[in-house]
């Protein structure tokens, strides 16, 4: 155990009261000034953020007097870049900022930044750092990897390439040690994982027209685009990349330089959110999660913060920290409850996949209930009101639609009761709109939780908008109403942390190129299988060696157990309590009741598609070999057939800016030709 570990666990409340006194001089009255909530963490303010905690502001300073910004000035760290940070909220777009400046300041602004957590929150949760910096979660390697592979950048499926950063901000390598065992790499581990290389210096893999070979004349100069010459053949103009050096003329790889400026994906851990709109508000690295910020009022996606709202404001204690400015966290405060709505910030991307269905929406057509969403005469943007548009939303219809204005996205939520096909939600990653899916037949004809057709000229706001909000428990008080089709642990109030525990957030350590070999739990470890109950032990690709984590001893932030099995009308019953919501619980529902007729959850549907054998007429028993079962829990996931309305991705094609210079979103943050504004 280190030694700064030792004393922070071994100190007084005199030894914190020290730590904090200068602090609280300003920032009392303050909800928790050590941000857990558990009264045995002993933490000063500077124990987490530094900072001189032994200044004072004189008494009788007001906010904004000579002697009040002195005292700032002296007990907290000053940045590098001043200008960048011109209040407390986190600025928008920040990227690679955080990579030049000082650690210290770093630290002071964001404890959790993984810059810097080893010596913040690695003081007690030394294990959980290190786990988050090789996860997913940071390294993005499924990411990079497909691009690269996807592009001709790269001749691997294997991850090769991840994103992650020394404490001075230096793009560096990720090695495991000890490297990953046969076993381990047939589940996808990997040994190692490298910066993306610089667009300058990587060979041109292109498989773009522009850079083909063009005419027949070898010229010593870079080619003249735009510009023919007379002795340039028919249709093959001279556009040859160059036969010079790498990096010069055209003689680069487009792909690798997209790479370098996307925010496809983005930002990681390694960044703060982009906190310029409602579902984008987030800090960087342990507190991107554990720090809530107000990104959406929907109850079913942000649970008890949905009363804060949508724009990032903060509701905390603290008398300096400004309450109608975006970027704040909703309280000064660390928690395990971490609503889905915090998950989404990040797994917004890609838009009609991931979380998007999870919560029931899809990206926006730009079609349905447009009328509402398009202005009454065409908008021409000028290059620069494009730009600017671009910097907040990577389509370039945005800057021609009513929603590239902050304010009317903010609020588009509000227009809900006016729509007449759909419903929005009330988040807005990378300034999308998402539009609520709804229940329907092949004619494109809303149906309700009976599967009844309701006539189209019955559907109106306040009935699709009762859609959304209420849950569909009751399919037979639910005539005439049409069914969202969020997924049901959703409409159980469950959020992400309710199935994604500890290891499927934190990582284990290890490096891994895809979601699914990353994922500790798997569906029977819940609901059990067609033979046996529920073993409450984690069966997933990413199970610990020897043997899966015991569910049955985790609790809820109230101290309480999050599963218990009861006895009920003689059969034993699994509740699950809310990890969001205090006081919420739900049945599990087994598989087993649902292949009993004289069970209360049968399902023949259910037990149909869970026994039916191999010969395709025999079912209704479990054999004896569960290899004669046509959809065995050992060859086909639950999810196979329970996710499908979600839709798929077949990638990106990243529009291209040649000649407008833009900043790297990653790695050094250079200023160079080319922008990607996706």
């Amino acid at each position: 155990m280190p030694n700064d570990q030792l004393a922070l666990l071994s100190q007084t409340a005199e030894d914190v009261k020290q730590k904090s006194a200068g602090c609280l001089s300003c920032h009392a009255p303050i909800e928790t000034p050590s941000m857990h909530r558990n009264p045995a963490v002993q933490a000063g303010c500077v124990d987490c953020h530094g900072g001189a905690a032994n200044v004072f502001v004189p008494t009788g300073a007001t906010q904004g007097s000579a002697g009040y910004e002195q005292a700032k000035q002296q007990a907290h760290i000053q940045p590098r870049f001043p200008k960048e940070w011109p209040t407390s909220a986190n600025p928008e777009h920040t990227y690679a900022l955080l990579n030049k400046e000082k650690p210290e300041f770093i630290r002071f602004i964001n404890p959790g930044d993984l810059r810097v957590a080893h010596e913040s929150c690695g003081q007690c949760h030394a294990k959980e750092v290190m786990q988050v910096r090789a996860s997913l979660h940071t390294t993005t390697g499924v990411f990079w990897t497909a691009a690269a592979y996807n592009n001709g950048i790269w001749p691997f499926k294997t991850a090769s390439f991840g994103e992650s950063y020394s404490r001075e901000g230096v793009p560096q390598s990720i090695t495991m040690n000890p490297p990953p065992t046969e076993a381990e790499k047939r589940k996808g581990v990997v040994p190692v994982m490298l910066p993306l290389p610089r667009w300058e210096i990587f060979p041109p893999g292109d498989v773009f027209r522009v850079f083909e070979d063009g005419g027949l004349l070898i010229s010593t100069i870079f080619p003249d685009i735009g510009n023919p010459q007379p002795d340039d053949l028919g249709g093959k103009p001279d556009i040859r990349q160059s036969n010079r050096g790498l990096g010069t003329g055209l003689r680069i790889s487009v792909p690798v330089l997209n790479l370098h400026k996307t925010r496809l994906n983005d930002p990681h851990l390694s960044f703060l959110g982009t906190n310029d709109h409602p579902g984008d508000y987030r800090s960087s690295g342990c507190t991107a999660c554990h720090t809530i910020y107000a990104n959406d009022r929907d109850r079913w996606h942000s649970g008890p913060y949905a009363e804060y709202g949508n724009s990032g404001r903060s509701f905390t204690q603290d008398p300096t920290i400004p309450k109608n400015e975006s970027g704040h966290p909703i309280r000064h405060e660390l928690t395990r409850s971490v609503p889905s709505s915090q998950c989404m910030v990040c797994h917004m991307h890609q838009p009609n996949v991931f979380v998007n269905p999870f919560l029931g929406y899809q990206m926006w057509d730009y079609e349905t209930d447009g009328e509402l969403m398009w202005p009454k005469e065409a908008k021409n943007p000028t290059d620069a009101q494009l730009f600017k548009s671009l910097e907040h939303n990577p389509e370039e219809a945005a800057a021609r639609g009513l929603w590239s204005d902050k304010a009317f996205l903010a609020k588009v939520w509000e227009l809900n009761p006016q729509l007449k096909h759909t419903q929005f939600a009330d988040y807005h990653g990378h300034g999308w709109n998402f539009k609520a899916v709804f229940k329907r037949d092949r004619k494109g004809q809303f149906l309700d939780a009976q599967g009844q057709v309701i006539p189209f000229e019955s559907i109106n706001g306040p009935l699709l908008q009762r859609a959304v909000r209420e849950s569909t428990e009751r399919p037979e008080q639910r005539a005439g109403i049409p069914v969202h089709m969020k997924d049901i642990h959703v409409e159980k109030g469950m959020h992400c942390v309710d199935c994604h525990f500890e290891q499927d957030n934190h990582g284990n350590g290890k490096l891994h190129g895809e979601y699914a070999n990353a994922i500790e739990i798997s569906c029977v470890d819940c609901h059990g299988g067609v033979k046996t109950r529920a073993t409450l032990r984690t069966s997933g690709v990413a199970v610990p060696g020897g043997g899966g984590h015991d569910l049955a001893k985790l609790d809820t932030p109230w101290g309480q157990r999050r599963f218990v099995w009861r006895e009920k009308d003689g059969r034993p019953v699994l509740l699950q309590r809310s990890m969001v919501n205090k006081d919420m619980e739900w049945e599990v529902r087994q598989v087993l009741d649902s292949l009993d007729p004289k069970a209360k959850h049968y399902n023949e549907k259910a037990r149909l598609a869970k026994t039916m054998q191999k010969d395709g007429t025999t079912w209704g028993a479990v054999p004896t070999q569960a290899s004669a079962l046509a959809h065995s829990e050992e060859r086909m996931e639950c999810f196979t057939c329970h996710l499908s309305w979600t839709t798929s991705c077949a990638g990106c094609h990243l529009p291209v800016q040649a000649n407008w210079k833009k900043t790297v979103n990653h790695f050094e943050g250079e200023l160079n030709r080319n922008w990607t504004s996706y």
